[in-house]
């Protein structure tokens, strides 16, 4: 249905073009009259000898059964520019608008927050580079078993404080790929080697923190296994490693909580053919608190309690 303006503008529109009729029809029958006038003063003679082009165009259109419609100008209701014409302009500008706003607008998409998704602006790894220099005591080694490391000089001779965090940088480079293997088994063999050795550890526990932060803050889960199979490494070396590493629990536990809390496979009485892959990361990570709370001493609980709320201690009994 329309609206009240739009009847308003149509009944205005109506009236104009009758009014513009009856003008032409007053024109047309003025005119008539005057060249019947014309005719008459003139005489019969010049009528019947001579006709006028606007006679026989008369007679021709009083003799048409049906004459042709008669071609009006579209009237213009209003002037180009006047008041009227802008408050119309107006009023149509903001129809446009209402419907606009009307219309049904797009629901945004909401990405939600992922606290798992693996983070891809750590800092990258400097042990690649280093290796392609030269610069590392080592070279891979392809055996019949698969890789291995070749050191140039026994593992005792090496300097720790300079190796060991360069070896624990490479723990975070891709899985799969040669330098993640010469990372992770570099760190092994250098920790193994130092078994019962606390002077060679003690002194770079520091120095390796900041690495394995990097590591964890990957979030990829064979990153995370390998950071704590490294921290349950060296929590056997000495023990005064376990005392050592009390004032790290903060840069090192809060993704081992994120994965902790997440919870583990429950597969009701079916077996895990893929318990190898150790892709559920919860056992390790229960070994390895354990394992930090037997070789911290009596104020470990309390500092793994902080970071690892859901944590309840393994010796409560």
């Amino acid at each position: 249905m329309p609206r009240g303006n739009d009847m308003f503008e149509l009944k205005l529109r109506k009236k104009l073009l009758s009014q513009q009729l009856s003008v032409v029809d007053d024109k047309f029958d003025r005119l008539s009259r005057i060249l019947d006038k014309k005719i008459t003063i003139k005489g019969g003679r010049s009528s019947q000898s001579k006709q006028t082009p606007l006679e026989s165009a008369k007679r021709s259109f009083r003799n048409t059964s049906e004459p042709e419609p008669k071609k009006l100008m579209v009237p213009q209701t209003t002037i180009p520019g006047s008041k009227i014409d802008l408050v119309r302009k107006r009023n149509v500008i903001r129809r446009h608008n209402e419907l606009e706003r009307r219309k049904p607008k797009p629901k945004p998409k909401i990405e939600r927050a992922d606290p798992f998704k693996i983070n891809t602006n750590v800092p990258e790894s400097l042990l690649p580079r280093r290796y392609t220099r030269g610069e590392l005591p080592c070279t891979v080694e392809h055996r019949s078993s698969g890789l291995a490391l070749s050191w140039m000089c026994p593992l005792h001779n090496l300097d720790y404080e300079h190796y060991l965090p360069i070896f624990m940088d490479g723990v975070r480079c891709a899985e799969g790929s040669v330098h993640s293997f010469i990372a992770r088994q570099g760190v092994y063999e250098l920790i193994q080697d130092a078994l019962g050795h606390s002077d060679r550890v003690l002194d770079v526990i520091d120095l390796c923190v900041l690495p394995l932060r990097y590591a964890l803050s990957t979030k990829r889960s064979d990153v995370v296994l390998a950071v704590v199979n490294i921290i349950k490494q060296l929590c056997t070396v000495h023990p005064a490693v376990g005392p050592r590493l009390i004032p790290h629990y903060r840069q090192i536990l809060g993704i081992l909580n994120l994965f902790y809390c997440k919870g583990g496979k429950n597969l009701g009485d079916a077996m895990d053919y893929k318990q190898f892959n150790s892709d559920d990361l919860v056992v390790p990570i229960a070994e390895v608190l354990e394992m930090m709370e037997r070789t911290g001493g009596p104020n470990a609980f309390v500092n793994i309690k902080f970071m690892v709320p859901t944590y309840t201690s393994a010796f409560a009994n």
